[in-house]
């Protein structure tokens, strides 16, 4: 017998005479005495909600980056995350191959199983219809047999404009708004916001250059903050505590209250960053590489262009404060002006045409710029 065997033999051994002690202590207590009586009244204890989180790319990223969906703890969930989804509009063709199901379709596949329905969806939504896409939602919620609606706030101070440029960063912040004032008008009362996107205001080193798309750290501190809300909900302990060394809190206070956790990295083993594992196709393919989600423009912009290749350039030089306009996707005297002052903060040369080199240092992709 190995070294090892004997070890966990005689741990074994160890325990049940331990277990068999208490038994005979036990059976003496009940013999020479009668029980007393408790002391506190029993308290039932229920389980967690199960809650089925529906979501677009970039909260997707709890499935991309490894391991991220570890920190999600305390209470049993399944993850439908999908590229380019949308509310209730048809989705469009996703990075990984294919179209998904809307929101409200996806919730055919998961109705009567879960009492919280978590909708992290709309970077992909246009504000016209955003109204009447919640409303939509949450009265199949209802009619499905949801307790609760969990939804999760949009990002606004971000470059990504989503595919056919149905949304921008003033579309984000406008639906943030739709959210805010349906859910204030006591109608919804099953509704529960998750501000995400007041939660990440000051964590841009969380995201991508597009804001919206999470790094590594942003994936893992999203399954964090997932977590707590969802403890902060049900009245439980905190899952973890907001740093090494102390005990977490209970009960876990409303993560939007207290603000981000200062340090994800020293909480949990966050890998590599920009290494995604996706699902490729309608066969789910596995595969995993790198992508930062950096935004890839396909040409260089000069004054004239037009396009939403332009708005993203604008918003960039909006967030830098280089630009004091709204982003209108034609690029003008006034958006070359802007281009200058950055090649000449950048000591490159002052030509008022977003170059290749002018395009790399204001953080795009110029691979596919021939």
């Amino acid at each position: 017998m190995s070294a090892t065997r004997r070890h966990r033999v005689a741990i074994s051994a160890l325990v049940l005479a331990s277990l068999a002690a208490g038994t005979a202590v036990a059976a003496t207590v009940s013999i020479d005495r009668a029980a007393g009586e408790p002391t506190q009244p029993a308290e039932r204890v229920n389980p967690p909600d199960a809650a089925v989180v529906i979501g677009d790319s970039a909260i997707a990223a709890l499935r991309w980056v490894p391991g991220a969906d570890n920190a999600i703890i305390g209470f049993e969930h399944t993850l439908d995350l999908e590229s380019c989804r949308r509310l209730v509009a048809s989705s469009c063709r996703g990075r990984e191959g294919r179209v998904p199901p809307t929101a409200y379709e996806a919730m055919d596949f998961h109705a009567g199983k879960y009492k919280t329905l978590i909708i992290a969806t709309g970077y992909n939504d246009g504000t016209p219809a955003f109204d009447q896409s919640f409303r939509s939602i949450v009265a199949r919620a209802r009619n499905d047999g949801y307790d609760r609606v969990l939804w999760w706030t949009l990002r606004s101070d971000v470059d990504y404009v989503s595919p056919g440029s149905v949304g921008n960063h003033r579309t984000f912040a406008q639906n943030n708004e739709v959210l805010r004032t349906l859910v204030a008008s006591g109608a919804y009362p099953d509704v529960e916001l998750a501000d995400w996107g007041g939660y990440t205001s000051d964590r841009q080193e969380w995201f991508a250059t597009d804001g919206v798309h999470y790094r590594a750290v942003g994936a893992w501190a999203a399954s964090d903050y997932l977590s707590r809300k969802m403890a902060f909900l049900e009245d439980r302990p905190c899952p973890m505590p907001r740093s090494p060394g102390l005990a977490p809190e209970n009960p876990c206070p409303d993560p939007d209250a207290t603000g981000p956790v200062a340090d994800i990295e020293a909480l949990y083993p966050i890998g590599e960053d920009g290494v995604l594992c996706y699902e490729i196709g309608a066969e789910r393919r596995f595969e995993c590489r790198l992508d930062t989600h950096v935004l890839q423009l396909e040409r260089t912009l000069r004054n004239g262009d037009s396009g939403p290749d332009v708005s993203a350039l604008q918003i960039r030089l909006i967030r830098l404060g280089l630009l004091g306009v709204d982003a209108t996707g034609f690029f003008g005297s006034v958006t070359e002006t802007a281009v200058r002052s950055f090649q000449s903060s950048s000591a490159l040369p002052v030509t008022g045409v977003a170059d290749v080199a002018t395009l790399d240092a204001l953080g795009f992709d110029t691979s596919g710029i021939g």
